[in-house]
């Protein structure tokens, strides 16, 4: 792979969690925790800038004001 798909935000072979299923490091149930617990950190990432973001533009308006 050349780059992250657009929709990766890493990149990496897509089949990981399986692998490690089938290798018996992990349960099913393991691989599936760990891609939420990925998920909900990409999320709370992506919060944090926009909550940045507003921040800055309230404090811009604020001071051009």
């Amino acid at each position: 792979m050349k780059g992250p798909s657009k929709n990766r935000l890493h990149d990496y072979e897509p089949e990981w969690l399986s692998l490690l299923v089938e290798m018996g490091v992990a349960t099913k149930q393991e691989a599936q925790d760990a891609m939420c617990r990925v998920a909900q950190a990409a999320i709370d990432e992506v919060e944090a800038r926009q909550k940045k973001r507003r921040a800055q533009q309230k404090k811009r308006k604020k001071r051009d004001e």
